[in-house]
């Protein structure tokens, strides 16, 4: 067995360094999803040289009513979200103050005291 060969401080120019590429036995060299996508960029990019591109901005436009209904509506169910968790974590609580009272109200003394006598 050969040791390995450790890099040196220079790089060598004359040599080509090591690359791996891994050819699947199992799937095509060309995928056709691939081939599509190139063939649609490559028409937009054609396409877009003819004339001059429309300017988008984020705010106003055709559709800047729709976007800020679409942004109410997200707000209202956020809202609508933290009421929900908050009615919960109050029911929650009061379960507790409850159960707490329910126990208090209850005589464990002698339960208490028999498991004492036997430990």
């Amino acid at each position: 067995m050969k040791a390995p060969k450790l890099r040196g401080p220079f790089r060598n120019v004359r040599t080509e360094p090591r690359t791996f590429t891994f050819k699947s036995r199992h799937l095509p060299d060309s995928r056709p999803e691939w081939e599509e996508r190139k063939r649609r960029v490559e028409e937009e990019v054609n396409g877009a040289s003819d004339g001059p591109r429309p300017i988008k901005f984020r705010q106003g436009g055709r559709n800047a009513e729709g976007r800020a209904a679409r942004r109410a509506a997200s707000v209202r169910a956020s809202r609508m979200a933290a009421l929900r968790a908050g009615v919960v974590a109050l029911v929650l609580v009061y379960l507790t103050y409850r159960a707490i009272l329910w126990v208090e109200s209850h005589d464990y003394g002698r339960f208490l005291h028999f498991m004492q006598s036997n430990g």
